[in-house]
């Protein structure tokens, strides 16, 4: 389930057994999240949300209030997020079900994955050939995050998905220097495959971020090539 989260201070709902006060509640979250007052949440609605509860998140953090609670899913507990129905990655879809389950994070995983899985990896569908690369995020910080640097005059495309473990993972990649969102996993698999990141004439850091999965060891492998650009 994908939990749109809340505003900080958004007060939890009521008691299960106040099905009217739990109505009223439910409308004004909608509405906390609908900006344009549509009665529909777009893409860009939901992306805003999660962008604020993230950067709350993180200000809490920075500030050295603790870090609280672990969110295991986008917009965390009850009172920070509603469910708006099933999404995420899971091992047991029959499109993933016989990929292999990547390896334990930790440093050496990190350090493995700076280096080229495989040179002169030609994409099926593209014209691309170059380094194949893996990068994996875990349910866990400080792996939960993991750098894609691409040089100037150097792009990435055929991204796909290597391996995987649990259910309900979701992740985005976003512009370190900008935090633009770049692709995010409600785009599906089909825009997944067809994105292309570039390096741009000084060089451009992304960074995959794992926003959610169903248990502490959820992970993805995430395997993209590197080459010139064209």
């Amino acid at each position: 389930m994908l939990h749109i989260p809340l505003p900080p201070d958004f007060p939890p709902p009521p008691p299960p057994e106040d099905r009217d006060g739990r109505g009223v509640w439910f409308e004004k979250a909608f509405g906390a999240i609908d900006q344009d007052g549509d009665g529909l949440i777009s893409k860009e609605e939901m992306m805003a949300a999660i962008r604020a509860r993230r950067e709350a998140r993180h200000a809490r953090h920075d500030g050295g209030e603790g870090e609280g609670p672990r969110e295991d899913h986008v917009g965390g507990g009850e009172g920070e997020g509603f469910e708006i129905g099933p999404i995420g990655l899971s091992a047991d879809h029959p499109e993933l079900a016989g990929l292999p389950e990547p390896p334990p994070c930790g440093d050496d995983l990190r350090t493995s994955e700076l280096g080229v899985q495989e040179e002169n990896k030609a994409c099926e569908g593209s014209e691309s050939v170059g380094n194949l690369i893996f990068r994996t995020v875990c349910n866990a910080e400080p792996y939960n995050s993991e750098a894609i640097s691409l040089p100037p005059d150097r792009a990435a495309d055929c991204f796909d998905i290597e391996a995987i473990r649990g259910s309900g993972i979701t992740f985005e990649i976003i512009e370190e220097s900008t935090g633009n969102v770049v692709f995010n996993t409600i785009e599906g698999p089909d825009q997944f495959k067809r994105l292309v990141l570039t390096g741009g004439p000084s060089g451009t850091v992304y960074r995959i971020v794992l926003l959610s999965g169903d248990s502490p060891d959820a992970s993805i492998t995430v395997r993209f090539i590197d080459h010139p650009t064209f």
